[in-house]
Parts: C-alpha cells; structure tokens; sequence
C-alpha cells in the first residue's frame, strides 16, 4: 500500500469518531434550543425592525435612558438597574438582534454597527430623540458607535466593563475559527457544571451564581436560533470599522469591576485617558458583572452622573478614582 493510500485510510478511520460526534453536536443544538423567542413569556414589549422582532422593556417617566446589554445578555441584566432609574427617568432597555427573547434570523447582520442602528431605530420608533445610553460589555461597544455615529441622540453615555478597540481586534481575528468550533460545543452547553463554571469566572463573589440568577441569564441561550446567531455575530463583527473612543464627545462615566478577569481594569484605564470628557470608577468587590455584584454602588454613580448639569470638566478627563 502506498504511503498516501495508508495516509488516506488513517485519515477515514480517524474522521469518522469525528463526523459522529458533529452529528450528535447538531442533535445537541436542536435539544438545547427547545424555545421560540416569540412565544417564552417575554417580559416586555416587541417592535418589528426592518423584519426582526426587537423585544424591549419600557418603565419611568422624564428625561431617556437607554439600556444595552452584553454578550449573552439580556434585559434580565438591568433589573437592579431598571427600577431604581425608572423613579426619576424614562428606561428602555432592549434585548440586541439575536439575544435574550428578541428575534434570531437565519442571514441577518449582526455587525457592532448593525446592532446600534437597531438601537437608533428602536429609539427612533419610541419617540426618543435624546438619551443618555449605557451599555455593558459588548453593549459598551454598541453605546460607543452610537454615541459616535449619532451624537445628537446621545447626550451622556456610561460604559461599563466595555469591550475595547483591542478586544474587538482580537475577536474579529478568532471569528472564523469560533463559528466553525461553536456548534461542536453545544453537548458541553447541556452540562449546568460547565454553564456555571463559565459564570463563576465572570463574578467576583461566588454566592452571587443562584439557581435564580442562573436561570435568569441562561434561559434565553435557548431560544431557536441562537447558536447560529453567535456565530453569525462573530462572522458579521469582521465587517466592523474600529470607531476610536477619541470620537466620543458626550459626558462619559466609566465603570469597572475591580476584579474583572475578563476584561482587565488595565482596559479600563486606558479607555479613560482616551475619552475626551471621561471619568472612571473602579467598582469594589466586582468582577465583569458589577450591575450584578454591586447594583447599590453602581445606582448611585450612574444616578449622580445622570443628575449633574453638566459632565466632568476637561481637566479632569484622565481622572482616575479608585474607590473601596
């Protein structure tokens, strides 16, 4: 036998444990994803945008926020925040195209940019001309775009744990091998272990992961769709031109997890020193979640920079507090 039919034959043999196990991986995705996004008891509303079915949740009366979940996310992330906003303001917070229980289409785009314009248009369909907008993790990235593509619908923008022109290099480079690998991982997505494992990285305290909490963030991940959507995202993001935070004129509160092991409060720092009119809080006993770990702390920064008349002096751009 010739050394490449002998090379062939290993490789046959050496595929097939591989083909069975991507079957099984597609039957995994169809068993996780046992739910329709338009038919889970969503808790708020839904408009149709550009023929994608955007849920949102409304509550307050006064002067707009917006509110932008991040990866995985949900409007489930703000309900600390929503309730205590909503006594002085007008809150949206909306679940992103292909998260928490809006719509999972099959060739949308799901670019960065894509995701603000749907945030512009939510806003725009609502009646909301001028808001202040706070995004965490991606939904930082997303609030970032739109305060620098649509600054006169931003007035003020909090970013909190926000990913960074780094980390959006850096996820544009593993997009490709990502969405070929995602499915392969679905199997591991039924085991609660690896779930919660997964989240305990993204917490600083422990006792913060409850079977209550865990329902809360991992109930959407089961909406049809999803596992392709992620993938989708990440293909899409490719298409993104970098928006540099320099671009970013609003008032700008920053707010870190202190213990973020996620995103590094190194990030953090630098992403104040290139706001133009940014301050930055570092968050005590937080990790990448503080509206999770530490929603008293984070109400009152975010509802004290809300209420100022006007945003941190330019002198005071590059301040950095670290409180704790």
């Amino acid at each position: 036998m010739s050394s490449l039919n002998r090379a062939l034959k290993i490789a046959g043999f050496a595929g097939l444990p591989l083909g069975a196990y991507a079957a099984y991986a597609q039957y995994a995705v169809r068993k996780f994803e046992y739910l329709d996004p338009l038919d889970a008891d969503a808790p708020g509303s839904y408009l149709d945008i550009d023929g994608t079915a955007i849920h949102y949740v409304e509550a307050g009366k006064g002067e707009d926020v917006v509110l932008i979940h991040g990866w995985n996310g949900s409007t489930f992330s703000f309900r600390y925040t929503i309730p205590e906003l909503a006594q002085d303001f007008h809150v949206i917070a909306l679940d992103l195209k292909g998260y928490g229980y809006s719509a999972r289409s099959k060739d949308g785009d799901y670019s960065l940019t894509a995701q603000s314009e749907i945030v512009a248009q939510v806003m725009d369909r609502l009646g909301v001309k001028k808001a202040a907008v706070i995004g965490h993790s991606m939904g930082g990235a997303v609030a970032t775009r739109l305060a620098i593509v649509h600054p006169e619908w931003v007035k003020k923008l909090v970013l909190v744990d926000t990913v960074t022109v780094t980390e959006q290099r850096r996820a544009t480079r593993l997009g490709k091998f990502l969405r070929v690998v995602m499915p392969l991982g679905a199997p591991l997505l039924q085991l609660r272990s690896v779930r919660r494992r997964v989240f305990l990285s993204a917490v600083h305290d422990p006792a913060h992961v409850t079977p209550e909490v865990e329902e809360g963030y991992f109930r959407p991940l089961h909406m049809r769709g999803h596992l392709h959507a992620l993938g989708r995202q990440l293909i899409s993001r490719q298409s993104d031109q970098l928006e540099s935070p320099e671009g970013i004129s609003q008032p700008t509160l920053i707010l870190w997890g202190e213990h973020d092991s996620w995103l590094r409060p190194e990030f953090g720092e630098i992403l104040a020193s290139q706001i133009p009119n940014a301050e930055l809080k570092l968050v005590p006993s937080a990790g990448h979640l503080p509206l999770e770990e530490q929603p008293d702390f984070c109400n009152r920064e975010i509802l004290r920079f809300l209420r100022e008349g006007e945003g941190p002096a330019a002198t005071e751009a590059s301040e950095i507090e670290t409180v704790g």
